[in-house]
């Protein structure tokens, strides 16, 4: 039943990551909305992925299932803690586009490394 919620969370993370970097961006660019108005919806995005990889972390460190040396779990400390510093660039919206590119990519590591895991290990998750 773990696993599952947190593969909903990966999934709410990622989905709305990518969709707001690779979809509603290039749309508002497009309509001209964007920095102005667009930079809030992403603000809103990165703001529910930081929850989801809070939300990860924590139910992981609470059920002792938490491993730091493997690399699903590594990656997911660091998407938690880059959306984090998203928020530290507040005022330089350029920087903040390319630090969700590159949360983009690290996402898509984590998807394609752990494709079913999501942070457990596969003897720990029953």
């Amino acid at each position: 039943m773990l696993r599952q919620y947190l593969m909903l969370f990966r999934t709410l993370w990622l989905g709305s990551l990518w969709s707001g970097v690779y979809v509603v961006r290039p749309v508002l660019e497009k309509n001209g909305y964007f920095p102005f108005h667009g930079m809030d919806v992403l603000h809103v995005l990165v703001g529910v992925g930081f929850v989801c990889g809070v939300m990860m972390l924590l139910t992981t460190w609470v059920r002792h299932l938490f491993d730091w040396r493997q690399l699903p779990q590594q990656l997911l400390l660091v998407m938690t803690l880059a959306s984090l510093m998203y928020f530290a660039l507040l005022p330089w919206w350029k920087l903040q586009m390319m630090l969700l590119h590159a949360l983009s990519v690290l996402g898509l590591i984590w998807l394609l490394i752990s494709p079913r895991s999501v942070v457990l290990r596969d003897n720990a998750s029953h």
